[in-house]
């Protein structure tokens, strides 16, 4: 049979080929996408990252084994070092420190994927929660891969960004958080349902910082 972790990712190929085909996406990858774009997209995914880091401890509280536990622990805090000084190291040269109150509020995209994760986290059964955290994990390195196939030559704007994600010890990560996955599946179904929902998550977190998504003002 098929592993779990191997079909979640089959049956999302149609929104990892609208990903890619993104105007966000083709203009990290060649260097066209505006620096305002980018740094709003920064911002946001700091939210995310803060959010993101706390269900990963929920999850490793809830884990069933030890396994489980270093996996989930370790991630949460691996994401928070490693990803917030990509975060500052873009943001904070142009007057936005994503440590301070002062940096913009999160759109509302991020605000329901963080909201979705946590309600998984908190409320489904473990292995469907943990089926929702992964695409995270596996659309970034993915995407990292095919930026970096398409990345234009020389000295690269986003070419920090890219290196980090295209990184064979990210998709190693990931590799063993799909495996966990596999080891723990239950409900095949539920599972598939939860990677799908927060696949679609992703497009539209990316989609968000492109169109400049912003609160209604009364």
């Amino acid at each position: 049979m098929t592993a779990v972790s191997q079909e979640c990712w089959q049956s999302v190929g149609d929104w990892f080929d609208a990903i890619c085909r993104h105007g966000f996406v083709m203009g990290l990858a060649d260097g066209s996408l505006p620096e305002d774009v980018f740094a709003r997209y920064l911002v946001d995914d700091a939210h995310y990252l803060d959010r993101y880091a706390r269900v990963l401890s929920t999850l490793a509280a809830r884990a069933p084994d030890v396994a489980g536990v270093e996996l989930l622990a370790g991630s949460a805090v691996g994401a928070v070092a490693a990803e917030r000084e990509l975060h500052r190291a873009y943001l904070v040269p142009r007057g936005l420190d994503p440590d301070t109150a002062a940096v913009p509020e999160a759109s509302p995209t991020c605000v329901a994927y963080t909201g979705s994760l946590e309600a998984a986290a908190h409320a489904a059964p473990f292995d469907v929660a943990l089926a929702a955290v992964l695409p995270c994990f596996r659309v970034y390195a993915e995407v990292g891969r095919h930026v970096m196939a398409r990345r234009a030559p020389g000295d690269h704007p986003f070419g920090a960004w890219i290196d980090a994600y295209a990184a064979p010890e990210f998709d190693e990560a990931v590799g063993r958080a799909e495996a966990y996955l596999d080891a723990v599946a239950t409900d095949r179904t539920a599972v598939l349902h939860a990677y799908r929902r927060s696949t679609r998550f992703e497009w539209m977190f990316w989609d968000s910082a492109w169109r400049g998504e912003a609160w209604p003002v009364a």
